[in-house]
């Protein structure tokens, strides 16, 4: 009988004005309106970031004669962002490996216009035992403002880790990260001291792939990571040890860009090296200390942000195959 009784005492909800209900209910909406002026203050910042923000480039072009310097200059990304800087009143000074080449691209770099002067040095990233005071000794009293580390690259060959000899690994290693830590340690000086007379900004070239690491490219994206980490100590060094010194610091995640290094068709999310470069140039001194300088690369990331990690891995794969599977066609 108490069995039969325990079912047939009604079920009563809580009254929709009791306090308990009213407080969930007042939880539930400011939990709501919190996330939508969230999403809403980060579209707002989207949208002022990429589209409505004016450059700040101009600010660099202090002091008699300012320079700006571009690793890995004579291709791709670096070529197409030294002669957007070019063009825009900085003189240069370009780093490549073949100086024949070197000398081609600045023929090609005057002749789009300009009456800016143009220098380099000439050095292996991929070799170590350079002597950084003795490349940049030409360059001594010159009133350096940028420095755009962009030298760098990956060995596309589709194998894992052991695949690939040690010597190749180190290789990536010091074509990625000890050749511009080392050019860095060697020009800090001298840009300290340009910085006493107004703002002086070096930028590493990174990559998305540093946050997903893709397969086959391990190497490559851990050493763009290391990057990302030497980009903001460096960026704290400079400002919150002793003294600020007026050197900044600033760390680009770029995704697919069509070069002839890497030979893809242009699309939205894979633009030439030229618009790249372009939005490169535009974005600097926007004082974030991280950011993805082209809109396309930006919406990818974003999307990757929310997507589950074992998703955007298996995304990523399938890219690389892709990237792969176009490289052996053509070869």
């Amino acid at each position: 009988m108490a069995l039969t009784a325990l079912f047939e005492v009604p079920f009563r909800l809580p009254s929709t004005n009791s306090p308990a209900v009213v407080a969930l209910r007042s939880l539930v909406f400011l939990a709501g309106a919190v996330t939508v002026a969230n999403q809403a203050l980060h579209l707002l910042q989207f949208s002022w970031f990429y589209f409505l923000r004016p450059s700040s480039v101009r600010k660099y072009l202090h002091g008699p004669a300012p320079y700006a310097i571009v690793t890995g200059a004579t291709d791709g990304i670096g070529k197409a962002v030294a002669r957007e800087l070019f063009g825009r009143g900085f003189n240069l000074i370009i780093h490549g490996r073949n100086e024949e080449k070197i000398r081609t691209v600045i023929a090609e770099i005057k002749a789009s216009g300009g009456n800016g002067d143009i220098r380099y040095f000439v050095a292996d990233a991929k070799a170590g035992g350079h002597d950084f005071a003795q490349l940049l000794a030409p360059f001594a009293d010159l009133h350096i403002t940028l420095v755009i580390h962009n030298v760098g690259g990956a060995l596309m060959r589709g194998e894992r880790i052991d695949g690939f000899s040690e010597a190749e690994l180190l290789e990536t290693i010091f074509w990625n990260d000890v050749f511009p830590l080392l050019l860095t340690r060697a020009l800090l000086p001298q840009l300290r001291a340009t910085a006493q007379r107004g703002p002086v900004l070096a930028q590493f070239v990174g990559s998305q792939a540093a946050l997903a690491s893709p397969v086959t490219m391990t190497t490559y994206a851990a050493t763009k990571g290391f990057l990302a980490t030497l980009s903001r100590g460096l960026d704290n060094d400079e400002q919150l040890w002793g003294t600020p010194t007026g050197v900044r610091f600033e760390y680009l995640s770029v995704g697919n860009v069509s070069t002839p290094g890497n030979p893809q068709d242009v699309s939205l999310m894979t633009p030439s090296a030229a618009a790249f470069a372009k939005a490169l140039v535009d974005k600097i001194g926007c004082g974030k200390r991280f950011y993805t300088p082209s809109r396309p690369h930006a919406i990818l990331g974003s999307a990757a942000a929310v997507l589950p990690e074992r998703t955007v891995d298996a995304i990523a794969a399938q890219m690389i195959e892709k990237a792969h599977e176009a490289q052996r066609k053509r070869h």
